[in-house]
């Protein structure tokens, strides 16, 4: 006596691609060649990968793992996780990390949501909307730090450029610059406080790039006699020195120009790289994520699914969900038991990203002679390869109580 409710319809498409193997003659081995062998062997002992390594398994990984490393998670995988991803040999594998990438990232595994996961669509669909320039934002260099750092504490904007007054710890005095914006963080962990970063767009296209020049800005900095500092202007300096500057930025001279860490170039440097590296990561101890997996078994329910083949790379796949009359919860009324079953429904990537989601109420209707059967069906749009389906029942109860139970499809 089962009653039959819910049926989706997912497009899949797979791909893989088979890169043959070429093997050449050795060359001669030279003392530089056995260093590197020998490098490679350390490596192979501490099962770390070379890089002709994990480029053979990257060419061998299905079209949908690769957006996942490419598009999806670049910025915040860590080179041992991606190393790791590498490896793996099957594709529950590389879910099942993946579904572990994202928990381990979890503030809050004990809930449904996935804050981590959400805001770093987010973050990236803002910088697509707000950082484009001939490529897609979240490639340029402002939606990097975006997606890496999340918005800025302060923002110091100049779009168009134009005249600019320096500060004092830049040399004073006025010039004209490229456009250019400063985001101020007042901190980020494991770089430090009150962190500075500057882009720059000299090239005019809104093409902002980070730079670790102050003196990149200025639209000036090459016409001889323009936009010079306040002791350029009082002939106290030449404005021919700041390309001799042992700094490693073209700032003019000022008596601050070296009484702040900010103008040290090893200083800057080293910011710059640390910028770039993907945020570290809080590890969830095996607890939490035993207990985040738990789910409550208070509504159980069945699932199927069967592949229809609709043309040579699609095929369409209906799931139906199915669950018993008994645990079922009926109000009688006229003398029927009338019952209600919310279903949701939601289509995401495999690396997490929700493209559609659905939902729908389904009556129910039982007696102790008659047990009925119904169904519901969905129709999401088209969908590329590599997606996955979720499900979640819900039962009401008197009074608007509900209980929910829930599974990956």
């Amino acid at each position: 006596m089962r009653a039959r409710s819910g049926l989706l319809i997912l497009g899949i498409v797979s791909a893989f691609i088979a890169m043959p193997v070429v093997r050449a003659q050795d060359p001669p081995v030279t003392s530089g060649q056995a260093s590197k062998d020998k490098n490679k062997s350390a490596q192979a002992q501490s099962g770390r990968l070379t890089r002709s390594q994990q480029k053979k398994l990257y060419n061998e990984l299905g079209s949908p793992y690769r957006v996942w490393l490419d598009d999806d998670v670049p910025y915040i995988i860590t080179d041992a996780e991606r190393e790791t991803f590498l490896k793996f040999s099957t594709n529950e594998e590389r879910e099942q990390f993946i579904e572990n990438f994202w928990l381990r990232r979890d503030p809050t595994p004990d809930t449904p949501e996935n804050e981590f996961k959400e805001e770093h669509f987010r973050r990236i669909a803002y910088a697509n909307e707000h950082f484009a320039s001939g490529k897609p934002g979240w490639k340029t260099d402002r939606g990097r730090i975006y997606i890496i750092w999340g918005k800025w504490d302060d923002l110091e904007q100049h779009p168009s450029g134009g005249n600019y007054n320096r500060p004092f710890d830049e040399g004073g005095g006025s010039t004209s610059t490229f456009p250019f914006e400063v985001w101020t963080y007042h901190y980020l962990e494991g770089i430090g406080s009150n962190i500075k970063i500057e882009f720059v767009d000299s090239s005019g296209t809104n093409d902002y790039h980070l730079s670790t020049d102050p003196g990149e800005k200025d639209a000036l900095l090459y016409v001889p006699g323009a936009g010079l500092s306040e002791l350029e202007s009082y002939g106290l300096a030449d404005k021919t020195s700041r390309f001799t500057q042992t700094n490693g930025t073209t700032l003019p001279l000022s008596e601050f120009s070296y009484n702040t860490g900010d103008q040290d170039e090893f200083t800057r440097l080293e910011q710059s790289a640390k910028l770039f590296v993907a945020p570290p990561v809080k590890f969830k101890s095996l607890e939490e994520l035993v207990t985040a997996r738990i789910v409550r078994n208070q509504l159980p329910f069945d699932y199927g699914f069967s592949f229809l083949k609709i043309t040579s790379d699609t095929v369409m796949v209906p799931i139906t969900v199915q669950l018993d009359n008994r645990s079922m919860s009926f109000e009688e009324k006229d003398g029927v038991h009338l019952g209600t079953l919310n279903l949701y429904a939601r289509i995401s990537t495999i690396g997490g990203r929700v493209v559609q989601v659905f939902e729908d109420t389904i009556p129910a209707i039982s007696d102790e002679k008659i047990h009925l059967r119904q169904d519901n069906s969905f129709a999401p749009r088209s969908v590329p390869s590599g997606y996955r389906a979720e499900g979640y029942a819900q039962r009401k109860y008197r009074r608007g109580q509900h209980e929910s139970e829930s599974a990956a499809i």
